[in-house]
């Protein structure tokens, strides 16, 4: 947890990048509201699937509800000490799909003046699963979950990578692990002591990793504790 916080003070948290979002300089403001969109475009589009809407309609309403935050500036009452800010979005995307008229159905689809740079796949296959037998709040938390941990081993493979250590990685804990400690050593010209070692170094660290992420989500660091707890709820269901 000290490494968690030693990374923090340096670390630009979710919730700043909401604040921006919030803001009344227009260049700052659609930049985070770009970056919230690639960080929370799955979870919310995943939710619609849930509530049984076609990839169509949820694609809609996903780029929607940007658009509507940034038009709207919804994101200037989100308030840390509130709660969870993947709680506070998904309350706002119940409303704006609870309010959802033709009129502002017709701006998003072409009417609009506003336009973000939602370079993302809405046809990506493997959305679906998260989505398969939860309720819809279910099924947004469990994408979250996902999320996270993709974001998390990413940038642990990225800190192996430029360490030149890609492939102990790899072999270890990534997508070539599964095999005898010994067999690893081997190919690794070293010993299978070493092996154990990076390994169980490796897990250390992409724990680290999740906490950071985790920790740009809640108001303060005590909360992170049942934050883990759930994110090992949500993987295991």
């Amino acid at each position: 947890m000290e490494t968690v916080k030693k990374s923090l003070s340096f670390h630009t948290t979710l919730w700043s990048v909401v604040f921006r979002a919030g803001s009344g300089d227009d260049s700052p403001k659609q930049a985070a509201l770009d970056q919230l969109c690639q960080l929370y475009w799955r979870p919310l589009f995943v939710f619609c699937l849930g509530q049984g809407r076609s990839r169509q309609d949820a694609e809609d309403l996903t780029q929607g509800f940007f658009l509507h935050l940034l038009a709207k500036d919804c994101l200037r009452v989100a308030d840390p000490l509130r709660g969870r800010f993947r709680s506070f979005l998904l309350t706002s995307f119940k409303h704006f799909i609870s309010g959802e008229t033709d009129r502002s159905r017709a701006a998003r689809r072409g009417g609009g003046v506003v336009h973000l740079s939602f370079d993302v796949d809405f046809s990506n296959p493997e959305l679906l699963p998260a989505s398969t037998g939860h309720t819809p709040e279910l099924a947004y938390d469990r994408q979250w979950a996902l999320d996270l941990v993709e974001r998390a081993t990413q940038r642990l493979r990225d800190e192996y990578r430029s360490r030149e250590k890609s492939r102990w990685f790899e072999l270890t804990v990534g997508s070539a692990a599964g095999r005898p400690y010994a067999d690893v050593a081997a190919e690794l010209a070293t010993t299978e002591e070493a092996v154990k070692s990076f390994a169980k170094r490796t897990r250390r660290r992409f724990r680290e990793l999740l906490e950071i992420e985790i920790a740009d989500t809640v108001s303060c660091p005590t909360e992170i504790p049942a934050e883990m707890a759930y994110l090992a709820e949500l993987l295991r269901g």
